[in-house]
């Protein structure tokens, strides 16, 4: 198993689609993550005032924006409603603010508001501006203190953590899907398959051998793009302690990027045993990625990244300081591996099957 492992590992070392994949995949992590590494303090409200407003739905710290309270929420719900029922029902001043208070006396949750708002107005648009609302456009002042808050609760690695292990399980399911290709590229031409078949070497070490063969490659690819942007995090000035830094970092890769790399390794040695190629795993990989990465609807209607049974992918749904692991998670990692495993010992049965 050892030899097979060391070759594997070599072959991966000179390949240069490898080493192209791990510069590309640094470079569009770091698209994606930019904004929450320059996430900061803010000095003045000229400050706030100067950067790009966007939706409230799509905004975050970084654009301004902090999550309202219930009560703010509702107040802000409420202008944008007074507006709408002026401009668009042909209520002046006087009837539209009737209609609000009338709401407001009913002191309903806000899915009774929006509920109440159809029954008894025909007013359809509640929903949609309540979820706008759930976020407000902060001063200097608010900003800051809303910062230090979470802070003194987590550091600022903690979020950091949740928002790189989001966005890398992505890319390295797609990364491991192309590169593990390579990994029974000469074992299933038909004469070295025949003659692997007439070794002494058994079935178990053949397939744990291919498997870490790919594992420790692929593994270290996350480790290089990991120590990259742990090195990053560590230079935003809400960062202080490096040692905390690196832990947050490599313990959220373990915890929600390794668990999508080993089942993608077990999908593409299954597939090669059983179909004598690994090319069926790769469009098998995207599927399994698209329906990881689909949204749901919870309880309240809201729509959102639940999490899926056996997802491939672990997101993290939410503003960059209230990113939190889903009550899914536990469940659904143990039970990743164990899926792995299952097809680890399927391969090893079929590929014993098939001795000559």
């Amino acid at each position: 198993m050892k030899a097979i492992v060391c070759r594997e590992f070599k072959n991966y070392m000179k390949n240069p689609l490898y080493w192209i994949g791990i510069v590309l995949i640094a470079i569009s992590i770091y698209n994606s993550l930019s904004g929450y590494l320059g996430i900061h303090r803010f000095s003045t409200n000229q400050e706030v005032e100067q950067l790009k407003k966007v939706r409230s739905t799509d905004a975050d710290i970084m654009n301004g924006y902090i999550p309202t309270t219930p009560e703010e929420q509702k107040n802000i719900g409420f202008t944008h409603i007074r507006q709408i029922l002026i401009q668009s029902y042909d209520m002046n001043d006087q009837e539209a603010q009737r209609v609000i208070d009338d709401v407001r006396a009913q002191d309903l949750s806000i899915p009774g508001t929006v509920q109440y708002l159809k029954d008894r107005y025909d007013f359809y648009d509640g929903k949609a501006i309540f979820v706008e609302a759930k976020k407000k456009r902060a001063e200097a002042g608010e900003l800051n203190q809303y910062i230090n808050a979470k802070l003194a609760k987590h550091s600022y690695a903690y979020y950091f953590a949740k928002k790189y292990a989001d966005f890398t399980g992505l890319h390295i399911a797609f990364f491991s899907a192309v590169l593990l290709a390579f990994l029974f590229l000469g074992d299933l031409k038909k004469d070295t398959y025949e003659l692997l078949h007439t070794k002494s070497i058994s079935a178990n070490r053949y397939v744990w051998g291919k498997y870490f063969g790919g594992l420790i490659p692929l593994s270290l690819a996350v480790l290089m793009i990991t120590v990259i942007f742990a090195i990053l995090c560590q230079r935003n000035q809400l960062q202080r302690n490096m040692l905390d830094c690196f832990w947050d970092l490599f313990s959220a890769t373990l915890l929600y990027v390794m668990p999508t790399l080993l089942i993608c390794i077990g999908i593409c040695i299954l597939s090669a045993i059983l179909f004598r190629s690994p090319l069926p795993s790769i469009p098998f990989i995207f599927v399994y990625v698209v329906y990881s990465n689909m949204g749901s609807y919870d309880a309240g209607g809201n729509y959102g990244f639940y999490g899926r049974v056996l997802g491939l992918l672990f997101r993290f749904d939410g503003g960059f300081f209230e990113t939190k692991a889903l009550p899914i998670f536990r469940l659904n990692q143990i039970a990743i591996v164990l899926l792995n495993l299952l097809f680890i010992s399927l391969a090893v049965r079929r590929w014993r099957r098939r001795r000559l």
